[in-house]
């Protein structure tokens, strides 16, 4: 009778291990953060610098945002950098992608600011867009092996600016790219998952920040 023995087993368990996350990552790469260039939809980026606020993201803001209490909202745009990685993706999910994006920066700012749907004095123009998409990889958010590691995972990366909706004058801009959570409950098996989770992250930052500009407000009125 011919023994197994268990510690060859076991290394060669190892072995294949390693060669299947090799594969993998040969096949979808390490990291799920697209590369946040810049792809011109802002137009001018020399004010932008990397902000704790929003988690290393360029930002920038003008004092004078703290005055604007309405908001209007341009429809989310895809506005792809020149090198972007999303560009082959289908027109009608990233459609998906835009109107939801929209649609949850409109909720957000009807919470704490005045919605409007026209310019006027006092009106914030609210314009952004998704310049980068990283698909997700789900095979590689499933193996056991890859469940701790970048391998695999998504992301995307998105310019934003508010201005006054009559001169144009910026109040706010930022630019972004992130990876998604291998954590996020069903985010890791959907081509676009974690694309929209790091949009919707960047949705709920934004009404935080609203918030903070509302408290501002109201302590100036206070005084």
């Amino acid at each position: 009778m011919r023994l197994i023995n268990p510690q060859r087993i076991s290394s060669r368990s190892r072995w294949m291990t390693m060669c299947s996350l090799m594969v993998i990552a040969s096949l979808v790469g390490c990291s799920g953060a697209p590369k946040a260039s810049k792809s011109g939809f802002l137009g001018d980026y020399s004010q932008l610098k990397p902000s704790e606020r929003f988690d290393g993201a360029y930002f920038w803001e003008n004092p004078k945002i703290k005055d604007y209490k309405k908001v209007m909202v341009d429809p989310v745009v895809v506005h792809f950098a020149p090198n972007a990685e999303g560009i082959g993706i289908d027109p009608g999910k990233l459609k998906q992608l835009t109107d939801r994006a929209t649609q949850d920066l409109m909720k957000v700012i009807a919470k704490r600011n005045q919605l409007v749907h026209n310019p006027g004095p006092g009106v914030g123009r609210l314009r952004a867009a998704i310049t980068d998409i990283k698909t997700t990889t789900a095979v590689a958010n499933i193996h056991p092996a890859t469940k701790l590691s970048g391998v695999g995972l998504g992301g995307a990366a998105f310019e934003a600016e508010l201005v006054d909706s009559l001169t144009g004058e910026r109040l706010a801009a930022i630019y972004d790219s992130k990876a998604g959570s291998r954590f996020a409950p069903g985010a890791g098996v959907q081509q676009l998952g974690h694309a929209q989770q790091v949009i919707d992250r960047a949705v709920e930052q934004f009404g935080q920040y609203l918030d903070e500009m509302a408290k501002a407000r109201a302590q100036r009125m206070g005084r």
